[in-house]
C-alpha cells in the first residue's frame, strides 16, 4: 500500500517558494544534413515540484520520521496533495531536504518528482 503525506503536516508548499517544471521528454538525433529528428523518449515522463514549508518542532520530527521510516529514507513513493487542486499526486523525493531556523519554527525545502 502506498504511503500518504501525513495529515499533521502542511498540505501545501508556501506559494512564494513554490515552483514546478514540466517533463523534459524529448530526444533529438542529429542528421548529417538538415535539422535534427526529434521524438518523445516515452509516453510516461516525470515532472518536478520544489517548495518550502514552515514547520514547528513537532512537525519537523513528524517530517523526519515520515522520511526515515514510512518512505524508507526517500526510497518509496507516496501520495501528496496536488498544489493545483484535484486528486492527490503520486510522488517521490529524489534529493535530500534542507532545513533552517525561521524564528521559532523551521523552514524546510525539498523537491518532489511527480510520477506518471
Amino acid at each position: 500500500m502506498t504511503a500518504s503525506w501525513p495529515s499533521t503536516l502542511p498540505q501545501h508548499f508556501l506559494r512564494e517558494d513554490f515552483a514546478g517544471t514540466s517533463p523534459d521528454n524529448l530526444i533529438a538525433s542529429e542528421m548529417s544534413i538538415g535539422p535534427a529528428k526529434v521524438r518523445r523518449r516515452s509516453t510516461a515522463a516525470v515532472s518536478t515540484m520544489n517548495g518550502t514549508m514552515i514547520l514547528t518542532d513537532a512537525q519537523l520530527t513528524t517530517f523526519e520520521t515520515f522520511i526515515a521510516t514510512t518512505i524508507a529514507a526517500r526510497s518509496k513513493p507516496f501520495t501528496f496533495p496536488n498544489p493545483r487542486g484535484g486528486a492527490d499526486l503520486l510522488v517521490r523525493m529524489p534529493k535530500s531536504y534542507t532545513w533552517a531556523p525561521d524564528g521559532v519554527q523551521w523552514r524546510v525545502s525539498f523537491q518532489l518528482e511527480v510520477l506518471p
